[in-house]
């Protein structure tokens, strides 16, 4: 037995979270400069919602999500972001090409074929496109699904090899976690920031991330693909890792290596590692015994995150290093993650 719940429990807890999120998706965000920027609909925040939207479908079977899905896409007409080369504007791609069967009208594909194309048609090093650790969960899994679609292996072996290299890069060596990005790499000068304390800085969201993105990438992925293993390898190494930093009160805190720093709870990191190991143990790739009383204790800790409205809070709003927290931040893609580990943890239960 375990203290996760039952699977309608769990479901309903999902659901809550989804209608609020759905509708009253967040319009914009306040930038440290002080200036506002409006959220577009194929903007990242928008975009993993919705991708995690998908995923809740996909688990569930749901109609209501595939509805919201539907909606979306009817807003975006397929499209991603503006931006070439840039991961963020890929993460909508992934909950395209999740719905693509049911669609099945080639024109839907279109601007995902081309946003992809630009890449695999002109390579370059993974650790210049996806220079920041957020990156390999928002593009990768839709590089696996187009080749998933399409037939074509050139996307899934132009991002295996493009994820290797950014790995190479952010992938710290003593620590076995990821640097957000280059800014925190030791450049041997002491010239990358550091946390208050001395140590290196090592986010929790960004680390979530990365942990996330390896079931996603794995389900579209085939089966006999060479590579796999090395995949599963890291998600391994890295689940051994995150589960050192877990605080006593189930979540993790913005900074693995300084929590005291910024002592709030964080659910969008607690999400993303919930979902991962969650996912693990139901997958045999970890133990249960050790992992899944993490799994129990973060579930329990999300739970607390919901506002009586079904407002996921405690979301440490848009960011690339650990900041502080408050119970009101909320934003869509801190619901997103709560979907994502709603649907790990009712297959544990099933």
């Amino acid at each position: 037995m375990t203290t996760l719940g039952s699977k309608e429990t769990i479901l309903a807890a999902m659901k809550r979270v989804y209608r609020y999120q759905a509708q009253n998706q967040t319009r914009s965000v306040v930038r440290r400069s002080g200036k506002t920027r409006f959220i577009k609909d194929t903007d990242w925040e928008r975009g993993v919602f919705w991708s995690c939207v998908s995923a809740a479908w996909l688990a569930t079977d749901d109609n209501e999500y595939l509805d919201g899905v539907m909606n979306y896409t009817l807003h975006t007409g397929f499209r991603t972001g503006p931006n070439d080369r840039f991961a963020d504007d890929h993460i909508c791609c992934q909950a395209y090409l999740d719905i693509y069967p049911l669609v099945d009208q080639i024109e839907a594909l279109e601007p995902t074929i081309k946003a992809l194309d630009l890449m695999v048609e002109n390579p370059q090093l993974g650790r210049k496109d996806w220079w920041w650790c957020d990156s390999l969960f928002m593009a990768p899994p839709a590089f696996a699904a187009l080749t998933q679609r399409t037939g074509d292996s050139k996307y899934l072996d132009y991002m295996n090899t493009a994820f290797w290299d950014s790995v190479e890069h952010l992938l710290d060596p003593e620590t076995g976690l990821f640097y957000r990005d280059y800014r925190y790499i030791p450049d041997g000068n002491g010239g990358e920031l550091r946390e208050a304390n001395g140590n290196k800085v090592f986010w929790s969201r960004g680390i979530g991330w990365v942990l996330a993105a390896i079931p996603r990438l794995l389900a579209r992925m085939p089966e006999d693909y060479p590579h796999r293993d090395k995949y599963l390898a890291l998600f391994t190494a890295l689940a051994a890792e995150v589960i050192k930093y877990q605080q006593a009160d189930g979540f993790w805190r913005t900074s693995l290596l300084d929590p005291e720093n910024f002592p709030a709870p964080e659910s969008s990191a607690t999400a993303l590692f919930c979902y991962g190991l969650g996912w693990g143990i139901k997958q045999g790739h970890l133990d249960a015994e050790t992992y899944m009383p993490v799994v129990e204790t973060s579930w329990a800790a999300l739970q607390t995150c919901i506002h009586d409205n079904g407002m996921m809070g405690w979301v440490q709003l848009p960011a690339f290093n650990p900041r502080d927290v408050a119970f009101e931040h909320n934003i869509d893609y801190g619901a997103g993650a709560f979907l994502l580990a709603a649907t790990a943890v009712a297959d544990l239960v099933s």
